[in-house]
């Protein structure tokens, strides 16, 4: 087989090394830039946008951990302002992303968010991504322990470190300290999260080789618990061996998962010990992850104060012109000036007085916010969708926003149950892990061609830890929300006692599902 294009790239060039390039393309003008360095621009969180021929770029930002001061959240405000059209998302790694952003407005784009203690180095590529936390870290009243220094030394050890910057294929670790396993351990290369030990103290699971995309599969824990002091050393010799033994020839079989499935967890566990120099302290099977919701969205009190956070849902993480800068102002007026970015595309305020909640519930509203949201309003993701991603094959952002609309007045989404608007199979608003996960495509109806959605059924994680379940076909888009009414009203006719919705979909066929879900369908739409 032969070597994809972009290992001959990295072979010659690190991805770090392309800063000169871009700032050159800056100055000069976007033809100056090598089509092989242009590969190379995912290391800066830079990505060519649909459509690429007009010279448009997304820019991802990193935010470690999700912690934003306000000062730092009116520079993102004030660049997407100036280069994106106002526009800015949040992303499920609880990135923010910035569209329309031509090559020559980079340098100042970088130049400010550096001067705020942000960069863009490492968002993509084949390297170490931004390193997710629990939003609520520090501040939950409940938490086992607060992970947010794990997560700051870890990106500290990881952004600019060149024995990172050229792997198999991407890399995403996760931290939380959380009750309710708010960073989703199941579906990360690494995923860590505390735990009480039966002397009182704390101590970290690790679970390796989780990833979605095509080829779906949940990490293995690996049969240890770890010191906080440990983890820099254990992340570091889990990435070696991914580095040495990843595969450089297929990219579709490039990830840690692909390791993990053909070595086993015990190889890969000796391997580990083995570049440690010393065995891992081993476990006891591990209960089971959090099954309920994992959403910090509402209001709750802090730990140790008369202090409350304010979750924020933000349908399916779309910022409009002036409410990142709104945002950051009411921060400031009713807060500490802080804010906490979630990996359900969500913000959060923090360090809000008792006396100060009603005023900024009123802000919030006419802001376009609700602080006691629905459950569906809550509970619904989107990727960026065809309107800037190349791969997508259908909108996502104004989709969900649609199913929020029609459906917020006719039916209560229960508690625990997500739906993923996803625009293509590659999962980025993971639709395999979504009660209700829809992925985009096409129906060809008479000749013609038209946006529809896939529909997987049944997916989670914690104790019941599924991938959805794929329904024959697909429902075109304008009838999607009423297939998701039907859905949910027959669950609430037909469920047993504490029944879950997941539990529920499992219980019946794929068949008796899609006879529900289908009878809003064309007879004569054929996928394409």
């Amino acid at each position: 087989m032969a070597i994809p294009k972009i290992e001959i790239i990295k072979q010659r060039k690190d991805g770090l090394d392309v800063l000169p390039d871009i700032m050159r393309a800056a100055s000069l003008g976007l033809e100056t830039l090598d089509p092989d360095d242009a590969e190379l621009l995912k290391w800066y969180g830079i990505y060519t946008q649909r459509p690429a021929a007009d010279g448009y770029f997304m820019v991802r930002i990193r935010i470690p951990n999700g912690l934003l001061t306000s000062e730092q959240v009116r520079t993102i405000a004030e660049l997407s302002d100036l280069y994106g059209r106002g526009l800015s998302d949040i992303t499920v790694r609880q990135d923010i992303q910035l569209h329309w952003v031509r090559i020559e407005d980079i340098p100042d784009i970088f130049e400010r968010l550096s001067n705020v203690g942000l960069t863009t180095q490492q968002a993509c590529g084949d390297t170490v991504r931004n390193i997710i936390g629990c939003p609520v870290a520090g501040i939950d009243a409940d938490e086992i322990c607060d992970t947010s220094p794990i997560v700051a030394d870890l990106t500290k050890l990881f952004l600019g470190n060149r024995a990172v910057t050229n792997l198999p294929r991407k890399f995403k670790i996760s931290v939380s300290g959380c009750r309710i396993h708010c960073t989703q351990p199941e579906i990360q290369d690494i995923g860590i999260y505390a735990v009480n030990q039966p002397d009182g103290l704390n101590a970290f699971r690790i679970r390796v080789g989780g990833g979605l995309a095509t080829a779906p599969r949940f990490s293995t824990d690996m049969g240890i618990v770890a010191q906080a002091e440990e983890l820099n050393e254990i992340c570091s010799a889990i990435i070696s061996v991914f580095h040495d033994h990843g595969s450089r020839e297929n990219r579709k079989k490039a990830r840690l998962k692909v390791v993990i499935e053909n070595w086993g967890i015990e190889k890969f566990r000796n391997e580990v010990e083995k570049r440690l120099g010393r065995q891992l302290t081993r476990a006891a099977d591990p209960e089971p992850l959090y099954s309920g919701s994992r959403s910090h969205v509402g209001i709750h009190r802090q730990k140790s104060s008369n202090r409350y956070y304010v979750g924020l849902a933000v349908v399916a993480g779309r910022l409009l012109p002036g409410q990142l800068s709104r945002l950051a102002e009411l921060a400031n007026r009713y807060g500490d000036g802080r804010l906490r970015t979630t990996i359900d595309q969500s913000l959060l305020l923090v360090g809000i007085e008792e006396k100060d909640l009603s005023p900024l519930t009123r802000e919030l509203k006419i802001t376009g916010f609700e602080v006691k949201p629905s459950s569906l309003r809550r509970n619904i993701i989107a990727c960026t969708g065809i309107q800037f991603c190349k791969l997508a094959l259908a909108e996502t952002k104004s989709r969900a926003a649609t199913i929020v609309e029609e459906l917020e007045q006719r039916i209560v989404l229960p508690e625990d149950v997500r739906i993923s608007v996803t625009g293509c199979p590659n999962s980025c608003a993971q639709y395999d892990i979504c009660d209700i996960g829809l992925e985009g495509g096409q129906v060809t109806i008479n000749g013609e061609k038209h946006e529809a959605f896939s529909f997987l059924i049944g997916g989670g994680l914690g104790e019941m830890e599924r991938f959805g379940r794929r329904l024959p076909g697909r429902v075109l888009s304008d009838d999607v929300a009423p297939a998701i009414e039907k859905l949910i009203n027959w669950y609430y006719c037909d469920r047993r006692p504490s029944e879950s919705f997941r539990a529920f979909c499992w219980r019946h066929s794929v068949e008796e599902i899609n006879d529900i879900v289908k009878s809003f369908a064309k007879a004569d739409a054929v996928a394409v």
